[in-house]
This record gives structure tokens, C-alpha cells and sequence, in this order.
């Protein structure tokens, strides 16, 4: 038997305005959210900052880290990975006589303070998944990718890359400040003050859950890599007390870790340690395609509806056609 699913064009670009839509809300509730703890942890006002990271394309791995000042309105108009491509768009490197364009290895939103707060916490930042990484999130997320995963011996190693879209990260002075921020993460109140903060009057409207919760956050685990034993520390030698926490109605990653593995990590981001992480994080994804045909084809199937060019394909047993 064989598939034949047809899409118009009209079809695939209603799609792809709504699936931007949706990135749109779910990172406007996670600048939100950034936006209410930074004016409690930060003590005062914070700038904005779009900072991306990548390699020069040369034979050499020579990594770079552009920032930029951003406000308010142009974060909340447009998504994280456009601010970071539309930064890119205004550089260009000179190889071989030709000027060549810049390649993004990630990006994120800085919220820096103006003046150094008594908290011990250094900044904030706030990171989205790139539109490839959705789509593979939600192809992952249809074929139960994490049990799938954790079922099997070959595979189970790599259950480490199944990530939160969102994600939030609290920077501090130290290891023992990290505790105490985490801490009073857990402790932080949802009342009437914060709800109706001059912080919150002054960001985009996020839908109420209706929840009953007197605390602003729920935690639904964290994992410490920061005080566990060496047995189970990250060999990398990354540190964080890395939690999932709940927020109105979606799911965030909230990491708190110390400003000098902070810098570390940045050196990993833009380094070959991250690309051999990319490497293998997608090895895994094809040797999963290899094996079940039909998570392949669905893993096209949505890069095609949600950013790739309107271009049928086929399969032994299904076929997309674009009329």
C-alpha cells in the first residue's frame, strides 16, 4: 500500500505562519518570565543583549562572539534565531579573496544589569532551540523518542540529547550563590506584588493557566551537577543545578550555574567539542531513521511544512506531493 499525501501551497504557507506563531508565544512567555525573575535577582535595571557565537570559516577553528544591544520591543517582535541570523546578515569574513558569509553555532538573550546586585548573580540569559531542532524535537516527541531510548542498550548513551525547547539560565558569582538562588527560586511567591509589578505591566499579556499555585514556579525536577559526586559529574566538567519548571502553562529549563563555568561553556559552544556533540546528536537521529523508516519520514515531512523549500519527495511506501 502505498501513502499519497498532497498539500497545496497555500496550505504549507498557512503552516509555517502558524508554527512561527507558536515559537513566537512560547518565546514570548519565556522573555516574560526571564523578564520577572532578572527584576528580582537583578535588583535593578537590566540591559538586553543578542549575542551570537560561531567559527570563521576557515581551515582553523577560530570561534567569535558578537553581542549586541537590543530593546525591549524589537525582542518581543521577532524570534531568537532571526535576531541572531539578522546580526550575522551585517558581517562578512574575507577568505581567499572573497568575501564570505558568517555560519551561526548559537544564540542567546543576555539580561545584564546596570549595577552589580547584592544577590551574587551575575546576569541572566535565555536560549531557543533553532527551527531544525523543533522539528526534530516534535518528531522525537511523536515516536517517544525518550523511551525509546532508554529501552535500548545501543541508544540508551545518547538519551542525554532530548533537550527543553526554553530555556532560561541564572549566572552566579559562585558555587554557594547558586544555592541560595536556587533555593529562593523555589520560595519565590505568586501573589498580587509580583503579579501586578511595573515589571509585568510593562511586558506583552500571558494567558493565566488558572492554577492555584501560591509559588511563581513548580518545579518538576532538578538535577544537581553542581554539589553531586564526582562519579556523577558531567566529564566535560560542565556544573549547573539544571531543573525543569512549569510557568503558566508551558515547561521551562532553568539552570543556575557559576559565572566561571559559564565562560567555559562558551569557549564549548563555539569550539569543536559542540560540533562533535552536533554530530553525534544527529548520527543518532539517522541511525533512528535507518531503522524505522517511518521516523524519517515524518522528520522530512515536518522540516519541509515548517521551513524548507515547497519540494515534493517520495518514499518506498509514501510520497508527498506539492500542487
Amino acid at each position: 500500500m502505498h501513502l499519497k499525501i498532497e498539500l497545496s501551497r497555500e496550505l504549507i504557507a498557512r503552516v509555517r505562519e502558524a508554527f512561527r506563531q507558536n515559537i513566537l508565544d512560547g518565546e514570548r512567555r519565556m522573555h516574560v518570565l526571564a523578564h520577572l525573575l532578572a527584576s528580582i535577582l537583578l535588583e535593578g535595571e537590566f540591559e538586553l543583549h543578542s549575542s551570537v557565537i560561531g567559527v570563521l570559516p576557515s581551515d582553523d577553528d577560530h570561534p567569535f562572539l558578537i553581542r549586541e544591544r537590543i530593546t525591549r520591543d524589537k525582542l518581543f517582535s521577532v524570534t531568537d534565531i532571526d535576531l541572531g541570523n539578522t546580526m550575522l546578515d551585517n558581517f562578512r569574513y574575507q577568505k581567499d579573496g572573497l568575501w564570505v558569509p558568517l555560519e551561526l553555532s548559537a544564540n542567546f538573550v543576555e539580561y545584564l544589569p546596570l549595577a552589580r546586585p547584592g544577590t551574587g548573580v551575575n546576569r541572566l540569559t535565555s536560549r531557543v532551540k533553532a527551527e531544525e531542532e523543533l522539528c526534530n524535537k516534535i518528531t522525537d516527541e511523536i515516536f517517544s523518542l525518550d523511551q525509546l531510548v532508554s529501552r535500548d542498550k545501543h541508544l540508551r548513551q545518547y538519551s542525554k540529547f532530548i533537550k527543553d525547547i526554553f530555556g532560561i539560565k541564572i549566572v552566579c558569582e559562585d558555587e554557594n550563590t547558586c544555592i541560595e538562588v536556587h533555593e529562593r527560586l523555589q520560595q519565590i511567591s505568586a501573589g498580587p506584588a509580583l503579579t501586578n509589578s511595573e515589571t509585568l505591566q510593562q511586558l506583552p499579556p500571558v494567558e493565566d493557566d488558572g492554577g492555584d499555585s501560591h509559588q511563581l514556579l513548580e518545579f518538576i525536577e532538578t538535577k544537581d551537577y553542581l554539589t553531586c559526586s564526582p562519579a556523577q559529574m558531567k566529564k566535560t566538567g560542565w556544573k549547573a543545578l539544571k531543573s525543569v519548571a512549569r510557568w503558566r502553562d508551558r515547561l521551562f529549563e532553568i539552570q543556575v550555574q557559576p559565572l566561571s563555568n559559564y565562560y567555559l561553556e562558551l569557549d564549548h559552544m563555539s569550539g569543536p567539542s559542540h560540533r562533535s556533540f552536533k554530530l553525534r546528536r544527529d548520527s543518532l537521529r539517522d541511525e533512528l531513521a535507518e531503522r524505522i523508516p517511518l521516523y524519517r519520514f515524518y522528520r522530512d515531512l515536518l522540516k519541509m511544512l515548517f521551513m524548507e523549500s515547497n519540494v515534493s519527495f517520495e518514499y518506498e511506501n509514501a510520497s508527498v506531493v506539492i500542487e
